[in-house]
């Protein structure tokens, strides 16, 4: 297998909130953790996927550009949806869903956010899109921008890592992450 690379996207201003499909544009400090990105990937990819979320598209477009390689729109990497929760900090929804909260603490990660996307369909989707981007580096090298709840979905439900260590590893905005060596168990 060549170089599959997901790397989650740039900073935005809703850093700290629950993002998911909210559609915020990067911040500068997001373009520059994406110029960071570029610059220390071991290979340069062929093609750059990414989610059709915004933070996501500008953070490929800028992968793209650097690399001069195409750049493909897949909206089966993108966050899963927080529904209600969207846009308020974990504060403001312990504060305005108090019973729901503790339900989802209790679950996690499966727990149910109201109006959210459900766990199962987000990690169903997450195996989905992980088959296709495996499949495709098969013949050329790649980088997927995505987001930090997805890439941590392919850690703990793919490659059994521990979710501590997942959210270690994708705490970073612009964290790049090598399935590569996840699929030799190098991680």
């Amino acid at each position: 297998m060549k170089a599959c690379i997901l790397i989650r996207h740039g900073a935005t201003d809703m850093a700290g909130r629950f993002c998911g499909h909210s559609d915020p544009p990067l911040n500068k400090v997001g373009h520059s953790q994406i110029e960071r990105a570029a610059s220390i990937l071991p290979t340069a990819p062929q093609v750059v996927y990414t989610s059709d979320l915004l933070r996501a598209r500008e953070s490929a477009r800028s992968l793209a550009r650097h690399f001069s390689t195409p750049l493909l729109v897949r909206p089966g990497l993108r966050e899963i949806c927080f529904g209600g929760w969207e846009g308020l900090s974990w504060q403001e929804v312990e504060q305005r869903f108090p019973r729901e909260s503790a339900v989802w603490l209790d679950r996690f990660p499966a727990g149910i956010i109201p109006s959210g996307e459900p766990y199962d369909s987000f990690v169903e989707r997450v195996k989905h899109e992980t088959d296709f981007l495996t499949t495709q580096a098969h013949s050329h090298a790649l980088v997927a921008v995505t987001h930090g709840g997805f890439i941590r979905t392919v850690f703990t439900e793919i490659y059994n890592v521990p979710s501590s260590r997942a959210f270690r590893l994708t705490a970073e905005y612009g964290a790049t992450i090598d399935l590569t060596q996840l699929h030799f168990g190098v991680v």
